[in-house]
């Protein structure tokens, strides 16, 4: 990976300024956890332990992919120290009684995209910048992919369909689709669904590739009122977070670092995540430029965010019969922004 001289230099500058403790003390490691390989949704992780952050930060993190829609259940084991993923992922492990604490945030748009077969938005007269009521009504008779029932995209599309006042049972159907990217790609050439939603790069190359067009550009062009949205976030079981508590700090730290250098150098992190994604030049330039401003700038869980999260999760489970989440379920409850607080503390 190629970085920018300055990018350099800046992070040598903060290396110098860690803690004793997080170069000194035995460094730790942490199995992380997320659905797909690779997407712009994880790339704060990716950005941290390609630029170093993570080395400098005194923690040793290594991602593994699952190709499953939720993860959480994967904390139990002890295997998986953090699950990458939704806040309503995590909402859902709490509220049936699953000690999951959520501890850093790192993407602000719900930046799964919803890409349907051109023809079909043709014939119905919607682009991309049509109002969002008429790109909504469009789901209606859809076979749409998603990573199944409880994930992101499966939540998005059901709050979608609520919007345009359809039911999501009955007026549109969602498939669920193994295999990430490449399995929604296939479908869409088997004919088993119209379209998907899914974080790029999957949803542009469905789209150079896949004679698809973006219905809802989840990072340039969300509705209102998912922009901002806490989407990405990193959760722990209880007795990881009570028993690995330093490594989780300095594990925050990596990711602040990575989203101080994602803000300070867009040309650096185009270095970086354009190869790293393997991106057709076909698309680079677009995704790039949509989905390089989906970030936080600040890692510390924000709880003005938390409300947001649990009305939209809430639609989503009343489209499948289930009841709302407890009113037990508060920021503090899910959250312990301590940790990343400390982080930003012993980086200044």
């Amino acid at each position: 990976m190629l970085l920018r001289r300055r990018s350099l230099l800046a992070a040598v500058t903060t290396a110098a300024t860690l803690p004793r403790v997080a170069i000194a003390q035995a460094v730790p490691e942490l199995q992380t956890m997320r659905s797909t390989a690779k997407s712009w949704i994880w790339l704060a992780e990716d950005y941290a332990n390609a630029a170093g952050h993570f080395a400098r930060a005194g923690v040793k993190v290594v991602s593994n992919a699952s190709s499953r829609g939720t993860n959480i259940a994967s904390l139990a084991g002890g295997g998986v120290d953090i699950v990458l993923g939704d806040p309503g992922e995590a909402m859902n492990a709490l509220g049936q009684g699953f000690a999951v604490r959520s501890f850093v945030q790192t993407v602000a748009r719900y930046a799964s995209h919803v890409v349907v077969r051109k023809e079909l938005l043709d014939a119905a007269g919607v682009t991309e910048a049509s109002p969002d009521a008429a790109r909504m009504a469009v789901l209606r008779g859809l076979r749409m992919g998603t990573t199944g029932p409880g994930a992101a995209p499966d939540n998005l599309l059901r709050w979608l369909a609520v919007r345009a006042g359809l039911n999501p049972n009955q007026d549109l159907r969602l498939v669920p689709i193994q295999g990430g990217g490449p399995g929604m790609v296939a479908g869409l050439q088997q004919k088993v669904i119209d379209g998907f939603c899914l974080s790029s790069p999957s949803a542009d190359i469905a789209v150079t590739r896949a004679g698809c067009a973006y219905l809802f550009d989840m990072a340039a062009n969300p509705p209102a009122e998912l922009n901002p949205y806490c989407y990405i976030i990193a959760s722990t079981a209880e007795r990881t977070m009570r028993d690995k508590r330093e490594a989780m700090v300095r594990y925050v730290m990596g990711i602040t670092m990575a989203l101080r250098a994602i803000a300070a150098d867009k040309a650096a992190f185009k270095t970086f995540a354009v190869p790293f994604l393997e991106l057709d030049p076909a698309i680079a330039e677009r995704a790039f430029a949509s989905n390089s401003q989906i970030y936080f700038n600040d890692a510390v869980p924000n709880p003005a965010l938390f409300a947001k999260n649990v009305e939209f999760l809430n639609v989503s489970l009343k489209s499948q019969g289930e009841a709302p989440l407890p009113s037990s379920l508060s920021f503090e409850a899910l959250f312990d922004p301590s940790v990343a607080t400390e982080a930003a503390r012993r980086l200044g």
